[in-house]
């Protein structure tokens, strides 16, 4: 459980800094007709330096042999880094000097991440993985709801600096624990190859390994759904039921934002553990499927929804699906990375990740720009169909992807 800690503090950054912290920076500096460009723009910018970032540090940290270890010097390295740019963040006055800092952090957190990735490869058994992916889908929910919580009820009465400062409190504190605690070692011979890990994700080639290409794609288009729907939350809580100029309006809706991810987050917590037991029976292709499923009718909902107590109550479809989903996704990626190469191929898995933010706002914010440019608040039907749309091909093609004891089992039939 140890090793999920660093989990807690990333998902603590993340989502708080995408459905929260940056779109409310946003409404501060752009004006609404062009919000969901702005928000779209930054985010793939963001999404497309992770992409970068993470697997190269994945893979040179698959070939680091630094005594104290080859996964924690990225961590610390990296969790120094994210606190210049948080302050960064906070200092900065306009749209446009946002940029550079938000893409620092991208860097930095990255680089921390792609390391961690393989520093649980390298310490959960192969029998242990779907408790192990149990508890990393437990700290992915807590980090999320304390940051939603903390972050949106700091924001909600103007203390967006204080909400940045925590972020760097629980990032220091997360990565101590993790070097005191988490043992580590130097990579020994024979090494990764040298070349994969300076091209880092350029090294990839999808048919190499069919199987974890596929799970790539099933991951991109249900994240895309999941987090798309997260980041645009606040847009579409603040059109729709505060609508107006004015900062306590603004204050207002982060406020109901916050109410509405708590409520998903707080139910993905109840259904995390229990999922990964009954994926233990089921397999991990049926509850990802069911999962994407069932956020799929959640997300869909949101299209009829009249009042925040409407919304409130589709947040609870929405949490059940990302618990379910997040419980075996870990597992699910383990299962067909090579140990050998474990940093690089968690960093790779990282295309589905950062990828579906980077489709996702520059799919979903020219789309309900569009939309509300032809009808008042049209934008939002059509964003949220396209969520679910996309929920649901990745619930269909997760079921193609084979295990490696089936490709064997395939193979001496």
């Amino acid at each position: 459980m140890g090793l999920s800690v660093y989990w807690l503090a990333i998902n603590y950054l993340w989502q708080g800094m995408g459905a929260l912290i940056l779109p409310r920076l946003i409404l501060s500096s752009v004006p609404e007709a062009h919000r969901g460009v702005a928000l779209g723009v930054l985010s793939a910018l963001g999404a497309v330096v992770a992409i970068l970032v993470q697997p190269a540090a994945g893979a040179l940290s698959d070939r680091c042999q630094i005594r104290w270890g080859r996964r924690k010097p990225f961590m610390l390295g990296g969790t120094l880094g994210d606190l210049v740019c948080l302050l960064g963040l906070a200092l900065a006055g306009s749209y446009g000097a946002l940029i550079i800092p938000y893409c620092a952090l991208q860097i930095c957190s990255n680089t921390a991440e792609g390391a961690y990735q393989g520093l649980l490869p390298d310490q959960v058994a192969d029998q242990d993985r779907g408790r192990a992916s149990g508890y990393y889908g437990l700290a992915v929910f807590i980090g999320t709801a304390l940051g939603f919580l903390l972050t949106g009820r700091l924001i909600a009465i103007g203390h967006i600096k204080l909400a940045l400062l925590t972020v760097g409190v629980v990032l220091v504190l997360a990565v101590l624990a993790t070097i005191i605690f988490v043992p580590d070692s130097p990579a020994r011979p024979p090494l990764p190859s040298r070349r994969q890990a300076y091209l880092g994700v350029f090294s990839f080639r999808p048919r190499e390994n069919p199987d974890f290409t596929r799970l790539l794609i099933s991951r991109l288009l249900a994240l895309m759904g999941i987090t798309g729907l997260t980041d645009f939350a606040l847009l579409f809580i603040k059109a729709t039921f505060y609508p107006g100029g004015g900062n306590a309006l603004a204050n207002r809706a982060s406020g109901s934002t916050s109410v509405l991810l708590a409520v998903v987050v707080l139910f993905a917590i109840v259904v995390t553990l229990p999922a990964a037991r009954l994926s233990q029976r089921l397999g991990r292709k049926t509850i990802i499927r069911a999962a994407c499923w069932l956020g799929a009718v959640g997300t869909f909902l949101l299209i009829f929804a009249h009042s925040l107590a409407f919304v409130y109550v589709v947040g609870v479809f929405i949490g059940g699906a990302f618990g379910m989903l997040l419980s075996v996704d870990w597992a699910f990626v383990v299962d067909l990375v090579p140990r050998e190469a474990a940093g690089r191929y968690m960093g790779i898995s990282n295309l589905a990740t950062a990828g579906s933010g980077i489709l996702a706002t520059l799919i979903a914010g020219p789309l309900l720009d569009f939309g509300n440019g032809l009808h008042h608040n049209a934008g939002f039907p059509m964003i949220f169909s396209f969520f679910s749309v996309s929920l649901i091909l990745g619930g269909w093609l997760v079921w193609g992807v084979r295990t490696p004891q089936e490709v064997a089992a395939a193979a001496h039939a």
